[in-house]
């Protein structure tokens, strides 16, 4: 066993999930420093018990008379209809002192300023921040911790957390989704199942057909960075999170307990910990994740995605509950006690706590002289410490008594309850001052003077050639696209073949762009901005304070609240908002009247956006070239593409969605700009979906509506 360099004085936070009362309790039990927990609307675990709201209330109490700390998830996307809700929701939280909330949708930082709550905003990893500048934009919103994307390394997480001016939270164990947090729509678009919404189904756990058979081709290992304690002192995150409100207490407390006793003594897992962990949890085994910068095989349970080893009442969960309710019967709070206990004075009992809180009572009666054996001070001792199995215990109890007093046992024992209610309302008030928040978030700036928005078709293409069969189809219809957007890389690599339109072209930006990469992208950016490109699609909040080009919301941004649309909007002066595919007609247009935006109406949705290179597991890469799938047990095929020229993967629908036939439903609902967007189509299907935006009654042999008809965000959260 490794013993690890000192180079950090104190441990981060070890933050730990709850999805029950009872996993909260294993949490306490087994050293967590936090623990995050949702109610039973808005939280990304619907399937979760989770805590009805006088539940969780006690949850707060009991954690802060541990000095521990209480997140609320309030993470799924919003809907206009559940907002009062909200608003009154996030007040309730407040009134419960949780120490933070965590939250992805725009509409809670702007319910908190509305209301002047005083509540810390914690960045949700479903926002997909995974670099600086995205982080930054987290603090300039007004949050104050970013939980960043799994998919980051060591090196990458310490540049962020060294440099973004807020709290820094990474996983560090458990389960992994193949795609980026907040990026994945395909139990959305497959069942109806929202992952946003925390109803996944796990559609990534199932088999796919392959080259080279039927795997799991999509299905992580469980992270697990508990042999990386030096790195996680280094790395200069302010909170260590283990994933898991799906799963039950004994895994709680075994993961748990098992990174405190390493954080504690600063030192790699013994072989019986790590045994311990993958019988508690098993797919296929642990890895490290993104953090030490490699992808690959390596973190894929192709064949074992479930735990062989888990059953109910198994020998390793029945010893590892029996140890966390051993810690929990021998955990108490400590505390001094005086009595003065005189004849002819109330009896008055001071209990003391060891940082010195103090709470002194008196009982409604005057000590009695004795009219035959007065109370000793040993009997009184005796009666005082029996606190009944309480979180308290009475200890180094003095009794200052003239040795003739007499109490009945009732009110001795009334004495002890109220001094022992009082000093624990003191403990909770000393809480509440030490960690006093009055918060005021930043005000926004003020609203950007924007131009009017085009209206009208905005074709975003994927290549030359794609882009070239917009111009044709322009040439011979007479029918012009008001914008056509180009990835930056196209541009890059070719621009004198774009400059022509460059009046009307709009840059997409890769989805994802680690640090290098983002500072390429920078520098990409202003050489095309000198060459007259002047427009730009932001996809993730790292491009919301860019100043020098008109900006666009994209589709990533995942916008399905008119509050969410307004906020962006005014906040960073978008052109127009793109709507989240997820949301069906009534509730586009009860965002469009109001504030310009766009919705896609063709092309292949993407569901994944993955860091590892899903076909080079399978097959060859496919940066040399060609069409990759996956295909599914009922035969259907889902392209797979590159994001840019990285070696990401994007995993597309099999279906194109459609709603080129419908145009004039999706203009009534106020739409400003209709999407088009292509990615494996050659040049005759873009011609083909461009023509029937304009009537020429074209509709491919196979397609979906997607969420267009019922949506997504329809179904009241919760159980």
């Amino acid at each position: 066993m490794k013993q690890t360099t000192e180079k950090k004085t104190s441990a981060p936070e070890l933050l730990s999930p709850a999805g029950s009362r009872e996993c909260f309790d294993a949490a306490l039990a087994s050293g967590a420093d936090a623990v995050y927990l949702a109610g039973k609307s808005f939280g990304a675990r619907s399937y979760a018990g989770n805590f009805e709201r006088g539940e969780l209330a006690e949850c707060v109490r009991l954690a802060h008379l541990r000095g521990k700390k209480i997140y609320a998830a309030v993470n799924t996307l919003i809907g206009d209809r559940e907002l009062s809700e909200l608003s009154e929701y996030l007040k309730f939280l407040e009134n419960a002192r949780v120490d933070a909330v965590i939250t992805q949708d725009m509409s809670v930082p702007y319910l908190v300023r509305k209301r002047g709550l005083n509540l810390r905003l914690h960045a949700s990893t479903q926002m997909t921040i995974h670099n600086l500048a995205g982080a930054e934009s987290a603090a300039e919103l007004g949050f104050s911790r970013v939980v960043l994307a799994r998919e980051l390394s060591f090196d990458e997480i310490k540049y962020i957390s060294e440099n973004c001016g807020i709290e820094t939270e990474i996983f560090v164990h458990g389960a992994m989704c193949m795609s980026y947090s907040g990026q994945c729509l395909m139990s959305s678009a497959l069942g109806g199942r929202s992952g946003n919404r925390g109803k996944c189904a796990q559609p990534c756990r199932r088999t796919y057909k392959t080259d080279r058979g039927e795997k799991h081709v999509l299905s992580l290992k469980d992270m697990a960075l508990i042999s990386e304690i030096d790195k996680l002192y280094e790395c200069g995150a302010s909170s260590l999170k283990i994933e898991g409100r799906m799963k039950g207490p004994a895994y709680v407390a075994a993961v748990t307990s098992a990174y405190r006793r390493c954080l504690d003594e600063k030192r790699e897992p013994t072989k019986a910990e790590l045994d311990v962990l993958n019988r508690i949890f098993f797919r296929g085994g642990l890895s490290s994740g993104y953090f030490d910068g490699k992808t690959g095989k390596d973190m894929f349970a192709f064949d074992k995605p479930d735990n062989p080893y888990k059953r109910v009442g198994t020998k390793t969960e029945k010893l590892v509950l029996d140890e966390a309710a051993e810690r929990e019967r021998g955990f108490n709070i400590p505390l001094n006690a005086r009595l003065k206990f005189r004849v002819g004075n109330a009896p008055e009992l001071t209990l003391i706590s060891k940082d010195g809180t103090a709470a002194s009572v008196k009982g409604g009666y005057d000590v009695q002289p004795a009219r035959s054996s007065p109370m000793s001070a040993e009997r009184l001792k005796s009666q005082l410490s029996k606190t009944g199995g309480g979180i308290f215990r009475l200890e180094d109890i003095s009794v200052d008594s003239d040795g003739r007093g007499f109490a009945p046992i009732s009110g001795i024992n009334a004495l002890r309850r109220d001094a022992l209610d009082e000093i624990q309302k003191k403990i909770l008030e000393n809480y509440n001052k030490n960690n006093a928040q009055n918060l005021t978030l930043p005000p926004p700036p003020p609203p950007r003077n924007v131009s009017e928005t085009e209206r009208g078709i905005m074709a975003d293409v994927t290549n030359l050639e794609q882009f070239r069969a917009v111009l044709e189809f322009e040439a011979e219809s007479g029918k012009r696209a008001a914008l056509i957007g180009v990835p930056i890389d196209e541009l890059w690599r070719d621009p004198k073949a774009f400059a022509a339109e460059r009046e009307r072209i709009m840059i997409l930006p890769r989805a994802v762009m680690h640090k290098g990469e983002y500072e390429e992208y920078e520098r990409r950016l202003d050489r095309l901005k000198k060459s007259g490109f002047s427009k730009l699609r932001a996809e993730n909040i790292s491009e919301l304070g860019r100043g020098g080009f008109e900006l666009y919301g994209g589709p990533r941004l995942n916008v399905t609240n008119g509050v969410s649309a307004e906020f962006l909007k005014n906040l960073t002066g978008l052109k127009a908002v793109a709507l989240s595919p997820e949301l069906n007609l009534a509730q586009i247009r009860g965002i469009a009247e109001n504030i310009p935006s766009s919705v896609t109406v063709y092309g292949h949705q993407p569901l994944m956006l993955c860091e590892n290179c899903v076909t080079r597991n399978i097959e060859p890469c496919p940066c040399g070239g060609g069409k990759h799938f996956l295909v599914d047990r009922l035969g259907k095929k889902f392209p797979i593409i590159r994001d840019g020229e990285s070696c990401r993967s994007v995993l597309l629908n099999s279906l194109p969605t459609f709603m080129c036939d419908k145009i004039d439903e999706v203009k009534k609902a106020g739409a400003a700009l209709l999407n088009l967007s292509f990615t494996i189509e050659n040049a005759a299907d873009v011609k083909r979906a461009l023509g029937a935006c304009f009537g020429n009654g074209f509709k491919p042999a196979e397609f979906t509506r997607l969420h267009f008809n019922k949506g997504a965000i329809t179904n009241k959260i919760g159980n």
